[in-house]
């Protein structure tokens, strides 16, 4: 049996699942992959800090960052701290120092993704990341080994937990936002600062990954366009349970010949979609490709074991690339020149809704379908563009806030 010799970076929640894992399927992983991994070093912002977990007892713990990164007898670096700049500094110098690493970094994938992952083909060595999207689904290795063949046309995620949380609770609960917020801090499923997941920034992230390995186009989060859950009233949740549908928080990605339409955003999905039925912190990813047709992969978005589990399925694939002698392949070899587009432009159904009144408001729309409560009027428009949703909404009293949401699946490309 061979060994390799990790170092860890960070022993939060991830970093101290990836420790308890190891040590609890220890037999499991030493035969399916013939390995024995040593954890040599850990490195903490602080070492006195109360933990929640036993390291090995050979294991050192050091909050000098250098002294896992320079330890030559460790061959893979697990980063689990979370942050960007640090987190950038540390993989670059583990890359120089010709070690494998891996990390479940989004906000830094997405920003600086694919050029570590040249660096790291560069230098010879592994980047891998499944951990970064979608936690315990192994949705990156779906993308880049099964369907490897297949040609993607449309990719769909529920991928943040905190806001599937939070939607779902204001559904099923009949709960405001700020409470539904509040229960989710309270069970740890909101940060104290949930302006990433709120806001829809942590969704754009993660689709930037995603549409690298679907369709072989990174993305800039930044220009996505992106709208969060923080303003979704009850009237609108309310009118879309009568028209038959649900309201997620939704990233999608979808080619058109040479183009690619993205949407970061919540959005109506109907009640008989595998994903209206992702509830809680779960996450899902709908894939249609041309010879699959639609598949659908569920699974915990987020939590300790679930990304540690996919930190260990990486770290099994490193093992066996530094024992072949075949390290420094890309993650993700798939790239593609497309024009990145919003789906926003494209004409679609919408849902109206006014606010103030449950009278119908004087428009010339064609609705198919009106719902009325407690001072609100609701409405679904036919398919119509942009331009003409813009002309609705200018058309409402001046009076009175007005409010839109996109119907998923009607846009026509």
């Amino acid at each position: 049996m061979q060994t390799i010799t990790i170092g860890l970076l960070g022993l939060g929640t991830v970093g101290g699942g990836v420790v308890k894992l190891l040590q609890e399927h220890a037999a499991k992983i030493e035969q399916t992959t013939n390995v024995h991994f040593v954890l040599k070093r850990v490195a903490v912002a602080h070492l006195d800090k109360p933990r929640n977990v036993t390291l090995p007892d050979d294991t050192i713990l050091t909050d000098q960052l250098d002294e896992v990164l320079n330890d030559p007898e460790i061959q893979v670096i697990v980063e689990t701290m979370g942050t960007i700049n640090l987190a950038r500094q540390a993989i670059t110098q583990a890359i120089y120092n010709h070690k494998s690493v891996i990390t479940a970094n989004k906000d830094l994938l997405a920003i600086d993704g694919p050029r570590l992952a040249q660096l790291a083909k560069s230098r010879h060595v592994d980047f891998l990341y499944e951990a970064s999207v979608a936690g315990g689904i192994p949705i990156l290795r779906v993308l880049s080994s099964s369907l490897a063949t297949d040609q993607i046309s449309q990719i769909t995620g529920i991928i943040n937990g905190t806001a599937n949380y939070i939607l779902s609770a204001m559904t099923s609960n009949n709960v405001s936002y700020d409470k539904a917020l509040m229960n989710a801090q309270k069970k740890g499923y909101a940060e104290a600062n949930p302006t990433n997941d709120v806001k829809g920034i942590d969704t754009a992230n993660k689709l930037s990954i995603l549409s690298q390995f679907a369709f072989g186009k990174a993305l800039d989060p930044n220009k996505l366009g992106i709208r969060g859950i923080e303003n979704i009233t009850a009237a609108q949740l309310a009118s879309a349970n009568h028209f038959g549908y649900t309201i997620k928080l939704l990233a999608i990605a979808k080619r058109l010949a040479n183009k690619l339409y993205t949407f970061v955003g919540p959005a109506l999905i109907a009640h008989n979609d595998p994903l209206a039925q992702v509830d809680g912190v779960q996450n899902a990813v709908a894939v249609e490709s041309n010879a699959l047709g639609s598949s659908v992969y569920t699974g915990p978005g987020a939590g300790a074991k679930p990304t540690a589990n996919s930190i260990l399925s990486d770290l099994a694939a490193a093992a066996n690339d530094i024992l072949d002698y075949d390290c420094g392949s890309e993650f993700n070899n798939y790239h593609n020149e497309l024009e990145p587009c919003s789906l926003t432009t494209v004409p679609q159904s919408y849902l109206v809704t006014t606010y103030g009144t449950s009278a119908k408001p004087n428009s010339t729309v064609n609705w198919q379908g009106e719902f009325s409560g407690n001072n609100y009027w609701s409405g679904l428009t036919p398919v119509i563009s942009h331009q003409e949703l813009e002309s609705l909404l200018k058309s409402f009293p001046k009076s009175s806030a007005v409010s839109y949401l996109p119907v998923y699946n009607t846009a026509k490309l």
